[in-house]
């Protein structure tokens, strides 16, 4: 008996001790489950919290006024550019006043320029040229320029043609003191009072002119042109391409005037096709002149001689070659060879063409930053040639100081 209780009491205390232990580990699967769903609600918790990122807002009427009254008002802005020229030239010419002549003459010239910038769209331009023969600065340029888009604007005022390369090319980079015989001739305006000379087709008029720009690298320009004494006026019309390497210009200047002889308004015209190629050591020009002259005299091949007036055909063509060396010296820091051809006639005709020949070389020192001081010397002759003849007409040496600022 003894014994069974003893088993009986010892089974009572086994069932006791596997129920604690039951309970025990069911309240640590509680905490575990309470443990596990407290995670899920923190991360359900993190996953409201993530917001979509907010768009911005668009502007209305009342903030874009309140931008632009906090954006800086306009200022004018003024740039001034200039260049001036200090020297002398040696200069022979044939047969002037029936005897030959040298003449020795310094060079005394100034330009000076300046842009104004009132608004985005408005800008006006102001030169004078100085030059010591005249002793009496002149106005170069005097116009006002409106751009009606970004890609067009329109001038007025007092200004020079679009014509070929020589005539766009800025006196920095001409290296030359005197332009060719070609653009001199057309230029000119009886200076040397010879009837063939009073041309007048590039010379600085009263403009109204239209500039239209397709892209960065194509323009196109028209204009009409007045003279002060009102005895011609001119249209101009150019195309022009330019990717900074290539640059192609095709341009015309037709002339509305009076005959020298008499009161008779003609129409004639001049053309320029023009190609340059600029690369790092070098630099290429090439140009043809085509127009008509309607001031040559033509002298009868009668007893009498008289003297009556016909059209001609201008002639011309020009190549120019520059090269630039880089020394590496902080004081010479360039050296320019330059040389240009060109050959012009004036009265072209098949039987019987008389043309004037020109070849000029030269040599520019540039010094300063980015050649800013240029010390220019150049040799040029120009021969008359014709069927029979061949002489030397002009002779000029140029030595001259010129500072670009």
């Amino acid at each position: 008996m003894a014994s069974g209780e003893w088993l009986v009491a010892s089974g009572r205390i086994l069932l006791i001790l596997l129920i604690g232990v039951q309970t025990t580990y069911a309240k640590k699967d509680k905490n575990i489950a309470a443990k596990d769903s407290t995670a899920q609600d923190t991360a359900v918790a993190v996953v409201v919290k993530k917001e979509p990122k907010k768009e911005p807002k668009k502007d209305t009427a009342s903030t874009v006024k309140a931008a632009k009254k906090n954006e800086p008002k306009e200022e004018t802005e003024i740039k001034i550019d200039g260049i001036l020229e200090i020297g002398f030239d040696n200069h022979y010419r044939y047969g002037t006043y029936k005897n030959d002549r040298v003449t020795y003459n310094r060079i005394g010239r100034a330009e000076i320029g300046a842009s104004f910038r009132p608004a985005k769209k408005v800008r006006a331009e102001v030169g004078f040229e100085y030059n010591s023969k005249d002793s009496v600065p002149t106005i170069d340029k005097l116009y006002a320029q409106y751009n009606l888009f970004n890609f067009n604007a329109i001038r007025f005022g007092y200004m020079k043609k679009s014509f070929g390369l020589e005539e766009k090319t800025g006196l920095d980079e001409r290296y030359f003191h005197k332009r060719s015989i070609i653009n001199d001739f057309l230029d000119s305006l009886n200076k040397d009072k010879d009837p063939g000379s009073a041309i007048g087709f590039l010379g600085h008029d009263l403009t109204l002119q239209y500039r239209h720009e397709i892209g960065k690298k194509f323009e196109l320009r028209g204009g009409f042109s007045w003279t002060a004494d009102s005895a011609r006026y001119l249209q101009n019309y150019s195309a022009e391409y330019n990717d900074k390497k290539n640059n192609v210009i095709l341009a015309a200047i037709i002339k509305h005037g009076l005959r020298h002889s008499d009161t008779t308004w003609l129409t004639t015209f001049v053309s320029s096709l023009s190609y340059k190629r600029t690369d790092k050591l070098f630099a290429s020009e090439a140009e043809l002149t085509y127009g008509t002259n309607p001031s040559i005299k033509a002298i009868e091949e009668d007893k009498n001689e008289n003297y009556t007036n016909r059209n001609a055909t201008i002639l011309g063509m020009r190549l120019k070659e520059n090269f630039f060396i880089n020394t590496g010296l902080s004081t010479l820091q360039q050296v320019i060879p330059v040389a240009e051809a060109a050959v012009f006639s004036r009265d072209f005709k098949k039987d019987s063409t008389e043309f004037d020949a020109q070849f000029r070389a030269g040599l520019t020192l540039g010094f300063a930053k980015k050649s800013a001081f240029q010390w220019r010397n150049n040799y040029g002759v120009i021969t008359k040639i014709t069927e029979d003849t061949r002489y030397l007409w002009r002779r000029r040496f140029d030595s001259e100081v010129v500072v670009v600022f």
